[in-house]
């Protein structure tokens, strides 16, 4: 199975291609050849992207080769997507990897991650807001919310239900008030 980092890099080179494709589209409706031109780059990073295992390399240079026609017909062009900052870039990609996964799971399954993310938020947020909260708790609160919601969105619902079980327990420990910074 490839890594969580590989993942990541085709999940990030599919959302550029989706992104930069639908710009070009719109821009060279009218003209057959560039459509097929687009249509063409498309379709060898899909299959770069869909082979087993992926060829990273090939799909990445599908995508140079878009963002190189639009950087020299449209740089100026007023809705030309721009690359995001990288922490943009990064939340932008995870929702991404989120909409992918959500259309790929059956409706039982859906109803179950949604469930748990409820409760995560739930409980999170009812942690959160205990009054004279020790910021050393807070900040642990924080921790293991995040370890549940990456948990989630690997699709780990028991590891998930677990980080949020471990959410409450720290919570639930009260030390005297303390000052953070």
């Amino acid at each position: 199975m490839a890594g969580l980092y590989e993942i990541w890099q085709r999940v990030e080179v599919s959302r550029r291609v989706d992104v930069l494709s639908g710009f070009i589209a719109m821009s060279v409706a009218g003209d057959d050849d560039a459509r097929r031109r687009l249509a063409q780059l498309v379709a060898g990073a899909d299959a770069a992207l869909s082979a087993s295992p992926p060829d990273l390399g090939v799909a990445s240079e599908y995508l140079d080769e878009l963002i190189g026609w639009a950087d020299t017909e449209w740089a100026d062009h007023p809705y030309r997507p721009v690359e995001a900052r990288p922490d943009e870039a990064d939340r932008q990609t995870r929702d991404y990897a989120k909409d992918l996964r959500h259309a790929a799971l059956s409706a039982g399954v859906r109803d179950e991650m949604g469930r748990i993310e409820l409760s995560l938020e739930v409980r999170f947020l009812a942690l959160c807001r205990q009054p004279g909260l020790d910021c050393r708790i807070r900040q642990d609160i924080f921790y293991v919310a995040g370890r549940a919601a990456m948990a989630l969105d690997l699709g780990h619902f028991e590891a998930a239900e677990r980080e949020i079980r471990r959410m409450e327990q720290v919570g639930s420990t009260q030390p005297r008030e303390s000052r953070c910074g």
